[in-house]
């Protein structure tokens, strides 16, 4: 199942909605400009999280309810301290709906992940300064 997921996640563009452009990202595709922008809006020390709380255990939602996980996770981001941005993940293949999520700039790992458990994800996609963006799957 997890080499069935990884093929989808590895074709997904994550676009980064910054104040003034958007950035795409790909996974093991290091793109030095992309994190350069990405420091200088959100002050970006050592690493960045992107995670959705759409589509739960990547199974198709209603939008509405993909609409009250992506106010449920905002509600999270905001209550506590942080940086954060909107994030899109985009399927090129286009055999899944657009997912919104949230890219979050050095937060604590562990609760991150206790995030995407939470919302029933498989993995979030995250990236150190200098390095490609990974998938860092969450237990089932």
């Amino acid at each position: 199942m997890r080499e069935r997921w990884e093929a989808v996640y590895r074709k997904t563009e994550y676009k980064v909605m910054l104040e003034q452009q958007t950035v795409s990202l790909r996974i093991g595709e290091y793109d030095a400009e992309a994190e350069r922008l990405i420091q200088a809006e959100t002050g970006l020390k050592n690493e960045w999280f992107i995670i959705t709380p759409c589509n739960p255990r990547s199974e198709l939602a209603r939008s509405e309810l993909n609409l009250f996980y992506f106010n449920q996770l905002r509600y999270e981001l905001e209550s506590r301290s942080g940086q954060w941005v909107q994030a899109l993940n985009v399927d090129l293949s286009q055999e899944w709906p657009d997912e919104p999520g949230f890219l979050i700039t050095d937060a604590d790992r562990v609760w991150i992940m206790e995030l995407g458990t939470r919302f029933y994800q498989n993995a979030i996609v995250t990236a150190k300064l200098g390095e490609a963006p990974r998938l860092l799957w969450l237990p089932a």
